[in-house]
């Protein structure tokens, strides 16, 4: 896999940050990617990196798992594109189609719709045969999370510390899997960051899933769990979001003002951006910090 430059790291002076007195900036990995506005690029790219420094890809089927709105699946549609691999996805519940599914069959990938009780057994072994995967295929988790990406995923927050020439305060993410927020807790670990993480799916499961991830040992205390930004549930956020377009509908900026372009997209980034804004509105940093949101990447 040719390696991308780091993506960069941008000042936002938006009104909310500056009568908070915190020093806000967007870790831009959403320019990490090999071509602009493709897919296949942020956090995506780093948890598919074990994947993606293989060298018997070629001609291969890769297959995967997500919901109706996976941006992992998109990314990973994108990949076998330009990796030269086939791929294969198992969708969480019933058939339906949307903008990101319409990309992912232009692909040339195959998709398959499971019901929820079958797709939450979906990574035993026996389950994986009765639905067709077959031994000669490779089979990536979903969301791309792994032990093995959680270095190039925890990348991320060093980049972040070199840019910045000194550690964040607070280093600010949203969570799907819970495998990036992993990389960056391990990054982190022993510094003095704290690493909030805003679960875009209900429910308060994602800091034990987080921590499953994590070697044995690993130190927690930096971490924090905001929950109540989850909108409704994983798919699920508010009809004023989006923003019509010939192509379709997708999320508005979060009323971020135009300096953060493209929009964001709904599912994850957007819940993460209005979370720390309505945070640091309601004066939950103190002042004279220094908060990065990492942009993870996503399309809609």
């Amino acid at each position: 896999m040719r390696p991308l430059p780091p993506s960069p790291l941008q000042r936002l002076d938006h009104p909310v940050a500056t009568a908070a007195g915190v020093a806000l900036y967007v870790k831009r990995d959403d320019h990490y990617a090999w071509a602009p506005h493709d897919p296949l690029q942020g956090n995506k790219v780093r948890k598919l990196a074990p994947l993606l420094n293989r060298t018997d890809l070629d001609g291969r089927t890769v297959v995967s798992f997500g919901g109706a709105f996976s941006n992992h699946v998109a990314a990973l549609s994108a990949a076998g594109v330009r990796f030269g691999f086939r791929t294969r996805f198992y969708i969480r519940g019933e058939a339906v189609r949307n903008l990101t599914l319409d990309f992912v069959a232009r692909n040339g990938s195959q998709l398959t719709f499971v019901d929820r009780t079958t797709y939450r057994q979906k990574h035993h072994p026996e389950v994986q045969r009765e639905i067709g995967i077959t031994a000669d295929e490779i089979v990536v988790p979903e969301g791309g999370t792994q032990p093995s990406a959680l270095p190039f995923v925890g990348a991320v927050y060093g980049e972040t510390v070199k840019q910045l020439g000194r550690a964040p305060d607070y280093f600010c993410l949203s969570a799907g899997t819970g495998g990036t927020a992993a990389g960056v807790v391990a990054a982190a670990s022993g510094g003095r960051t704290r690493v909030e993480v805003y679960p875009a799916l209900r429910g308060n499961w994602m800091r034990s899933e987080i921590e499953s991830w994590l070697p044995p040992g690993t130190d927690t205390g930096h971490l924090d769990v905001i929950t109540g930004y989850a909108f409704g549930g994983y798919g699920k956020f508010p009809t004023d979001w989006r923003l019509y377009t010939p192509e379709g509908a997708i999320a508005k900026r979060a009323d971020l003002g135009d300096q953060l372009l493209p929009p964001l997209e709904p599912v994850y980034t957007a819940k993460l951006f209005t979370g720390v804004l309505h945070r640091l509105a309601r004066g939950e940093y103190p002042r004279g910090a220094s908060l990065v949101i990492l942009h993870s990447g996503g399309i809609y």
